[in-house]
């Protein structure tokens, strides 16, 4: 395969990916209407990715630090990059949340990493809502 090709097949594969991570975000949207849950209730984010790439893993992780407390682990043959809001609270709408998974898609890409999985924990009620059992059409 050239490295056109490449490139090509990993664009589209990252357009289903994004595309699936919006959906199931929009279908959490719905489950947190569904249980008053609002933009002034504070809420904690969990979140991970995971790449083959050590140096695009470690460029995550530098620049989501920022904002974020990050960690970084080894599997097998893959990086896993893991990230919280802890233990700060956040406060979303329904668009930032959206807006939250698809820069969370796109800065993957740019470090040729995915964006696997994320939680939303309401932390009075300790209930939390996930996009890891959650299936789309883009499955």
């Amino acid at each position: 395969m050239s490295k056109q090709d490449a490139q090509k097949t990993w664009g589209e594969y990252h357009e289903r990916i994004k595309n699936r991570r919006l959906t199931q975000a929009r279908l959490i949207n719905l489950e947190l209407d569904k249980n008053n849950i609002t933009s002034e209730i504070d809420l904690i984010l969990d979140f991970s990715f995971f790449t083959q790439n050590e140096a695009g893993a470690n460029g995550l992780k530098n620049q989501l630090s920022e904002n974020y407390e990050m960690t970084i682990s080894k599997k097998g043959e893959y990086w896993h990059i893991n990230g919280t809001s802890r233990p700060y609270a956040v406060n979303l709408t329904t668009e930032q949340h959206l807006g939250w998974v698809e820069f969370m898609c796109d800065v993957a890409l740019s470090y040729g990493s995915i964006f696997s999985t994320w939680s939303i924990t309401e932390q009075k009620g300790n209930r939390v809502w996930s996009n890891e059992n959650i299936e789309t059409e883009f499955d």
